[in-house]
């Protein structure tokens, strides 16, 4: 089993410390940065350390843990998000 990535980071939901860094073979490919003001868990996405992707959202009302993928090319305003591109469920804990 060959390891794919290594993410560092912690998020402690202190101002400065809501980063992760998801490297691979030494370079950082994205950057995960907690929004402080939000209704739920929100990270924006940025490709390396530079230009903002995409956000990533926890659903609000679910039976599992639920995150939602939103492209930042994909339109919406204000209140009226774009449609998720992705969306992810399961149990994270369980890895298996």
């Amino acid at each position: 089993n060959e390891q794919y990535c290594v993410v560092r980071g912690a998020m402690l939901h202190l101002p400065g410390k809501d980063k992760m860094r998801i490297r691979r073979g030494g370079d950082v490919v994205a950057t995960l940065d907690r929004k402080l003001v939000a209704i739920t868990p929100t990270y924006d996405i940025y490709r390396g350390v530079g230009a903002k992707i995409g956000y990533l959202e926890k659903a609000k009302i679910a039976l599992m843990d639920t995150f939602e993928f939103h492209a930042e090319t994909s339109g919406g305003f204000g209140p009226f998000k774009p449609p998720a591109a992705y969306k992810l469920e399961g149990d994270f804990l369980d890895r298996r």
